[in-house]
């Protein structure tokens, strides 16, 4: 397996996976990926918009979302709801533990009234290219949620499986269902980024998968910085809307 990155400006980024893992009918597949918006906490309503206008312009075959919409309060759902409605693509969404601490009915109902359809620990069959993706949604892990045997139920082997899970350190045990790739944001890219000080301290209390690509037994793990932040404040760590091109090995 291998993966590529390609800036294309300060807020959106163009990667390649490629992996034997993936089908052949999946090479060229592209998935958008966003997460942490935290919307009013650490996110102006313009940022978010602006995400979605560049997703809306990729046309991706799918919009990946992995949690943390709101913050402390519920209050801003319908500003998510209104920007979310515009996406163009099919999206599909997993919680994070802020979710679970504000009020998690209340921000799935509002992600389901802008069409986004929530996954807690289930998969889909989602028909993409010429052949299918099964899309597997875990749930937060941070706060205990996570239930991943039931989320796999079902899925058949060699199945090209992509993840969804909020906090990446559950790629430690999603590795075991062979994923070909796992999707989380969860660390805002560590928020505050000074050389070797912040991977030092991530380390510390338990982020090793701070930004960007791993391979964890097999499996490509990508962990976006995200838009926005619990504490609205960024230094070296910016904001991100990801936008991933699939690619099979055996193509």
């Amino acid at each position: 397996m291998r993966f590529s990155t390609r800036l294309a400006n300060s807020l959106l980024s163009h990667h390649e996976v490629v992996s034997a893992r993936i089908h052949a009918g999946l090479d060229g597949v592209r998935i958008g990926h966003l997460s942490d918006l935290h919307v009013r906490a650490g996110l102006k309503p313009r940022r978010l918009h602006q995400a979605v206008e560049l997703l809306n312009e990729l046309r991706p075959d799918l919009v990946a979302l992995t949690g943390d919409y709101v913050c402390r309060s519920p209050r801003p759902l319908p500003e998510l709801t209104a920007a979310l409605r515009k996406l163009g693509a099919p999206a599909y969404a997993v919680l994070g533990n802020h979710d679970h601490w504000s009020d998690a009915p209340a921000v799935r109902r509002a992600l389901e009234r802008a069409g986004v359809e929530v996954l807690q620990n289930e998969h889909r069959v989602v028909r993409a290219g010429k052949a299918a993706i099964h899309l597997v949604g875990v749930d937060d892990s941070v706060t205990g949620h996570d239930d991943p045997e039931r989320a796999f139920d079902g899925v058949p082997p060699g199945a090209t499986c992509v993840t969804l899970s909020h906090d990446p350190k559950s790629a430690d045990h999603l590795h075991a269902f062979n994923p070909a790739l796992i999707l989380s944001g969860h660390t805002h890219g560590g928020q505050v980024f000074i050389r070797k000080i912040t991977p030092f301290i991530s380390r510390r209390v338990g982020l090793k998968y701070l930004a960007g690509f791993f391979e964890v037994n097999g499996a490509v793990l990508y962990v976006n910085r995200g838009l926005g932040a619990s504490v609205p404040i960024r230094f070296r760590a910016p904001c991100e809307v990801s936008h991933l091109t699939l690619r099979s090995a055996a193509a």
